[in-house]
């Protein structure tokens, strides 16, 4: 079995950035048809890859599209480039997306990516040092936490995390660390705690274990990241919204099904190799938008004051 190093890790990150997205091999005569431009944002990680595969299994170009990725860091900068025009749909957490409502940012999610469900194997964790002593709840009190971003959806899992095993999340220091860099951090002692995602979540258990889920922080069910378009482009290209949401439906159902033949699109997009593809923990698609999934993370986020006022759920998912 093949050993994912934080070296190899950040090799991969690094690919995924720079490389352009896979071109797949359709027939002539599809590619010599009209089709309309679609400028799609995108982390290149597994838990928003439903888009890779609804391109790869020919479902944009059968609704009409001529796809562009366009690969970013996180959801803030995404929110930013929907919100200027620069792409047409994104991907984000709910906490930014409701964030960004309060601020005069109305964007509305159209279709699921990754959801959290009951039982499922996590591809976010809470790691510290291999001979670390510190445990969940009160023994994260006082400790340094690193997340990839604050007021974000990893501070909302990192809070809750603290105060649901008995400690008082009112007394960590969160700091901002991009997930390539957790695990040096961690190895170097810069913090005391970790809340990698996947591929770092293995490969930083080289130097450090995990001591919990970091979606337990939430609870069982929510979604994870959601795509969104502004409500002006939805107004003037709902026929084309809802041709995407079927296509990432469709995307969504092929995928939780054949894990195995889509770690190899997921390995052509990304640069990751193969059998690093196949040994990490898969991230599983939602199917359909609900109110209920949104929930969790907007009364969090409210309790923990990093979104400034409750967003109901409707407000933030297309009715189209």
């Amino acid at each position: 079995m093949m050993t994912i190093n934080r070296s190899g890790a950040l090799r991969i990150l690094g690919g995924a950035v720079a490389a352009p997205a896979l071109v797949t091999g359709f027939p002539a005569v599809i590619r010599s048809q009209t089709l309309a431009p679609l400028r799609i944002g995108i982390i290149p990680v597994d838990v928003a890859a439903n888009a890779y595969y609804a391109q790869d299994l020919g479902l944009f170009t059968k609704a009409g599209f001529a796809v562009e990725f366009q690969v970013m860091a996180s959801g803030p900068v995404l929110a930013q480039a929907v919100a200027g025009g620069a792409i047409d749909i994104g991907i984000s957490n709910v906490a930014t997306l409701g964030n960004a409502r309060l601020r005069g940012l109305p964007f509305r999610i159209i279709a699921p990516a990754a959801v959290v469900n009951p039982g499922q194997k996590p591809t976010d964790v809470v790691m510290v040092l291999q001979d670390s002593t510190i445990t969940p709840g009160a023994g994260m009190n006082g400790k340094s936490i690193a997340i990839n971003g604050l007021k974000d959806l990893q501070e909302i899992e990192a809070r809750g995390f603290v105060d649901r095993f008995g400690g008082d999340s009112s007394t960590v220091k969160f700091v901002e660390v991009p997930f390539p860099a957790m695990g040096g951090a961690l190895q170097e002692k810069r913090v005391d705690i970790i809340f990698p995602t996947e591929p770092f979540s293995t490969a930083d258990t080289n130097v450090g274990k995990v001591i919990g889920d970091a979606f337990d922080g939430v609870g069982p069910h929510f979604l994870l990241l959601g795509w969104f378009a502004s409500e002006s482009w939805l107004a003037s290209n709902a026929a084309a919204a809802r041709k995407f949401v079927d296509a990432m439906r469709q995307a969504s159902v092929w995928a939780n099904a054949h894990q195995t033949d889509s770690a190899v699109m997921l390995s052509n997009h990304t640069k990751m190799p193969p059998e690093i593809a196949s040994k990490i923990v898969r991230a599983v698609y939602g199917t359909a938008l609900d109110p209920s999934l949104l929930t969790p993370v907007l009364n969090l986020g409210t309790r923990y004051g990093l979104i400034s006022k409750p967003v109901p759920a409707t407000d933030l998912i297309w009715k189209g």
